[in-house]
């Protein structure tokens, strides 16, 4: 009898490739697509004056030379700070600096900096940090978000993902034609998450790796599967684990080591292997 093909997952550096350049600044988005990713996971956060900025906090002081929170800044404000002050032996994240070795100024960019400073063909997950104030706040945010990405001819390489139900919700019908997918943690068993994003209408869910192995996880992930929904997980760089979250069907895995997880999975396995396309239009 053959063997079942497998269709390898696409990688997503995390934040970039935040091992080797500034998390979420243009060097790790180039530098995760140079090293074998498919594309990017990168955050984003808005600014006092409605701009979305590539950055994983709510304050500015893990990754840069500047203080406060992000939503108290202009963009003007963030422009001038430093994404790469922090990075290095003697920075706060504790990672190496391989780009540009000596540590010279890294900007933070704008979504729609991220977004053209990017191959074409590279996917990206934008994950949205800010959730809005307020019982407008969600629907205020997904407008931003519409606005910002209106008119661009690379939508269909797009994801977009929220922690908050409220704002998956309301990014569905205003990001006609863009996966939008609610994000997970391993402390929600997969069926509940699964049903969770169902009913914010979205078609992802990016769930956290372990999640997957949990109890009934399993069926669970087949359903979902056979429905139509794509499945991310995040986050691993182990390439044993990669291919058994390939064989539950997750198409898309977010890395902290993309390159090389790339490479071990494209390494000939046992049976039949075959990498992922690009994303399906949702239903």
């Amino acid at each position: 009898m053959p063997s079942k093909e497998v269709t390898l997952p696409r990688i997503l550096g995390h934040r970039g490739a935040r091992l080797l350049a500034p998390e979420n600044t243009l060097p790790s988005f180039r530098a995760a697509i140079a090293d074998g990713a498919d594309g990017v996971e990168l955050d984003v956060r808005r600014t006092a004056d409605q701009a979305l900025v590539c950055l994983h906090d709510a304050g500015l002081g893990r990754t840069t030379n500047g203080r406060g929170p992000v939503r108290e800044h202009t963009l003007a404000e963030i422009r001038r700070l430093d994404a790469g002050a922090r990075h290095g032996p003697g920075g706060r994240n504790g990672h190496r600096r391989a780009v540009h070795p000596g540590g010279p100024w890294v900007g933070v960019p704008t979504l729609a900096e991220a977004l053209d400073g990017l191959p074409s063909g590279a996917l990206v997950d934008v994950e949205v940090k800010c959730r809005g104030e307020g019982p407008e706040g969600p629907v205020q945010v997904a407008e931003l978000l519409a606005e910002t990405l209106a008119g661009r001819p690379d939508r269909d390489r797009l994801l977009v993902s929220s922690f908050s139900r409220k704002l998956a919700a309301a990014a569905v019908p205003a990001l006609g034609g863009i996966h939008v997918g609610l994000v997970s943690s391993a402390l929600v068993p997969l069926g509940r998450a699964l049903r969770a994003a169902e009913l914010c209408g979205c078609s992802l869910l990016a769930a956290q790796a372990s999640a997957y192995f949990g109890p009934k996880a399993k069926l669970a992930a087949s359903r979902a599967v056979d429905a139509g929904f794509q499945l991310l997980a995040w986050t691993v760089d182990d390439p044993e684990t990669a291919r058994r979250l390939a064989d539950l069907g997750v198409a898309l895995i977010v890395s902290d080591r993309p390159g090389e997880l790339r490479r071990a999975l494209d390494v000939p396995g046992p049976g039949p292997a075959r990498r992922g396309g690009a994303p399906e239009p949702p239903r």
